[in-house]
């Protein structure tokens, strides 16, 4: 048979559950919201429930890491967050940090609880500013997570004469002085040319 082509950042649609369970489970929104801060989060980081007293805003840093593993029969979501969202959790419990995974195929249905939000694949971390310490160590701790999965993809890839072209995942959006931040943590790792709002 010849190798089935499959072009960059493709997307299938919903993400089949597997033995973790669906992506649009209960298992899907615990990743979703798998750390502290209430209240949606916006592009910037910032959440309905962070505005402190007097109405100012509080300050956040924010990634969204954008997932192109997305290829038919690999349950990418599933994958990456784990058994009961364990996966995610645990780099919320480390870092206080709040982990989402969300847009199209997340299963997590975040526009008046039905549709997920029309923007691609990603995975959003969010600090406070004021911890840089814990930013990086939550970006690099959900960069240790694609990379296990990355494995786990090329061999799904293999098994099903399947070629996949283009990065398995890439940086997005970044607030100011987020590149400087994450330099080292983030090297070698692909900047998305995805545009920069998704909404």
């Amino acid at each position: 048979h010849q190798p089935m082509m499959v072009p960059p950042m493709a997307s299938v649609g919903r993400v089949r559950p597997d033995a973790d369970g669906p992506a649009s489970s209960p298992m899907a929104a615990a990743a979703a919201t798998a750390s502290q801060p209430a209240g949606a989060e916006d592009e910037a980081g910032g959440t309905a429930g962070s505005r402190a007293r007097g109405g100012a805003r509080r300050l956040r840093l924010w990634s969204h890491i954008y997932l192109h593993m997305q290829v038919a029969g690999f349950d990418l979501v599933p994958r990456l967050i784990g058994r009961g969202g364990c996966n995610m959790r645990r780099i919320a419990d480390q870092t206080s940090a709040k982990i989402r995974i969300r847009g199209r195929g997340s299963g997590h249905f975040e526009i008046e609880g039905e549709h997920e939000a029309p923007t691609p694949l990603m995975v959003a971390v969010t600090t406070d500013k004021g911890d840089q310490d814990a930013f990086r160590l939550a970006i690099a701790m959900t960069l240790q997570e694609l990379r296990n999965v990355e494995v786990r993809f090329h061999v799904h890839c293999q098994k099903q004469n399947i070629v996949h072209e283009g990065p398995c995942y890439s940086i997005g959006l970044l607030p100011e002085h987020g590149k400087e931040i994450l330099a080292d943590i983030i090297e070698g790792v692909p900047m998305s040319m995805l545009p920069s709002r998704n909404r």
